[in-house]
């Protein structure tokens, strides 16, 4: 009878062995069990912390380090600047939300994904590394969005505030009073074209505010 066994990675005796592509080592059917099962258990872990995620989302939702800021600047400066106040927050709120709801769409996702390999039971080491890799990018993102901070322009009288997005196009720049014209050019970053536009706001004085999210700018 031919001699069909080989040596098991993890009980280091000669037995019937059956390979994981995962980790490309060899196990007996009872050590394949408990193989599985560990990465079950980590599986578990992952799924887990994507969980937490979905709370972190949750939070970030209704809690954004720059609106505190915002609101104290308008009690300072009292009535001459809640105007501007209320402008802003609208830009926030459309540039924060568009972010999350990018992230919350590639959470999503992968979520879907740890759902069908727990479903399946068909996944090995490099789906789990896969899976904690892209939850690190993802809340690096949520934790950074889109790089905002306030910067302050003194005039006489009222010191206004601009919100400023510091992660910057590698192809155009910030323009003041262009038209920006989207339609039968496709997506690109060039003035007439936009790319992912995600928001449009007007304010009182009916300039139009728009958010175009690939290519890191507001147009006006």
């Amino acid at each position: 009878m031919a001699n069909n066994t080989t040596r098991c990675s993890t009980c280091n005796k000669n037995k019937i062995t059956y390979p994981c592509e995962g980790c490309s080592q060899k196990f007996c059917l009872m050590d394949l069990i408990e193989h599985r099962q560990i990465l079950n258990n980590k599986l578990h872990h992952i799924a887990n912390e994507y969980n937490q995620f979905k709370q972190t989302i949750n939070e970030q939702k209704q809690n954004h380090s720059l609106m505190d800021q915002i609101n104290q600047r308008e009690i300072k400066s009292i009535e001459n600047i809640q105007q501007k106040a209320q402008e802003y927050r609208e830009i926030l709120i459309i540039s924060s939300q568009t972010c999350i709801n990018s992230i919350e769409m590639k959470f999503n996702d992968l979520r879907k994904q740890i759902k069908k390999l727990q479903k399946e039971n068909e996944f090995n080491e490099m789906n789990l590394n896969y899976l904690r890799n892209e939850l690190i990018k993802i809340t690096k993102q949520l934790n950074n969005p889109s790089n905002m901070f306030i910067q302050q322009n003194s005039q006489p009288f009222i010191s206004d505030i601009s919100i400023i997005l510091s992660k910057k196009s590698k192809f155009s720049k910030w323009k003041q009073n262009v038209i920006t014209v989207a339609g039968e050019n496709e997506e690109g970053e060039e003035l007439n074209q936009l790319n992912r536009p995600a928001g449009i706001f007007i304010d009182k004085k009916k300039s139009i505010f728009i958010a175009d999210y690939n290519n890191h700018r507001i147009i006006q």
